[in-house]
């Protein structure tokens, strides 16, 4: 019989790092007389032999390295030691057919040692082009708020489907974003993202309605899920204790989803952001290195040139209270 994973002892903690072309590094600490024996792929959160994948995969004493699988929704990786003991990793990534860059801001390590949890912020491109398939992955995440970053324009032109009892709520993040608004912030990225977190007005809005206490699992995206949704999630994980290294880090993985979004970008089906290419030569005919760490330095930036520090932004720009802080924290940790 199958044991599951809450029935054994945990193992040494595992850290995940993604890599191009698909591929995942596992690291650990390896304690004195144990040793990783397996490692498997499965779509269930505790490890059950006959329902999971055995990898093939090289293990060396600290980690291995392997192509990611992908199956629909939610994925998980178990490592098996000697000692008998799991540990269990959560891809961040979630896939689906329609929506690119969906992924889970879950298990970051923060300042006083506790850790984001998994499952209550994602965030992706937009979602019109969700399928059948797609939309029982998302609703099977239960998701209770959907942030919609777009402008009314972008809205207009791909609008979001339903997704279970999510309240889908738009805050267009930057003005109207008309074309030349677009082709502004696509000329000077830097002043962009200054702009885009000297916004205190949304961003402190947002921060207000995670504190809701009828809003445990919430979704941002913008279009591409990218500067906006960026932006955003940096002031979340920020908020929350996240050093500023894995900020960058998490901002940067947009890079891996680069390709599709660009490609989608450039579609002449996707007539409503073609408008937007037209407005942007620099963009045609190629794929740009898109997530470079300055744009979201130069966000931070902003905050230190105008407030000093990130906890005077929180109070002075946000009006984000001590308590209210920690209130975000309390419900956002473990």
């Amino acid at each position: 019989m199958s044991t599951s994973n809450s029935l054994l002892k945990q193992g040494p903690l595992v850290q995940a790092r993604y890599n191009d072309n698909n591929g995942i590094t596992l690291a650990w600490n390896m304690e004195e007389n144990i040793e990783a024996e397996a490692v498997y792929h499965s779509v269930l959160p505790e490890l059950i032999e006959s329902n999971s994948t055995l990898l093939d995969v090289q293990i060396d004493p600290a980690g291995a390295v392997f192509t990611r699988t992908v199956s629909p929704g939610r994925n998980y990786y178990h490592v098996k030691f000697t000692n008998g003991s799991i540990s269990t990793i959560n891809d961040r990534m979630i896939y689906t057919d329609g929506v690119i860059n969906f992924r889970d801001m879950g298990g970051y390590l923060t300042e006083d040692g506790r850790t984001t949890r998994w499952g209550m912020l994602l965030r992706s491109a937009d979602l019109h082009e969700l399928s059948e398939q797609d939309l029982h992955t998302a609703t099977a995440l239960g998701i209770d708020w959907i942030c919609d970053l777009r402008s009314d324009f972008e809205v207009a032109s791909r609008p979001s489907p339903a997704i279970g009892h999510a309240i889908n709520t738009n805050i267009p993040f930057m003005a109207e974003a008309s074309p030349e608004e677009m082709q502004k912030i696509g000329h000077d990225l830097h002043a962009g993202y200054k702009a885009m977190i000297l916004n205190t007005d949304k961003c402190a809005l947002i921060l207000n309605e995670l504190l809701k206490e009828e809003q445990d699992t919430s979704l941002f995206h913008c279009a591409a899920g990218k500067d906006r949704t960026g932006v955003v999630c940096a002031v979340i994980l920020l908020t929350l204790g996240v050093p500023q290294n894995v900020v960058i880090e998490d901002y940067e993985l947009t890079n891996l989803a680069v390709e599709g979004l660009m490609q989608r970008f450039l579609s002449g089906s996707n007539k409503g952001y073609q408008k937007y290419m037209d407005q942007m030569p620099e963009f045609k005919g190629a794929i740009p290195e898109m997530m470079k760490a300055a744009f979201i330095q130069s966000a931070l930036e902003a905050i230190e040139e105008n407030y000093g520090s990130f906890d005077q932004y929180l109070k002075e720009g946000l009006g984000i209270s001590a308590e209210q802080r920690t209130a975000l924290q309390n419900k956002y940790l473990v």
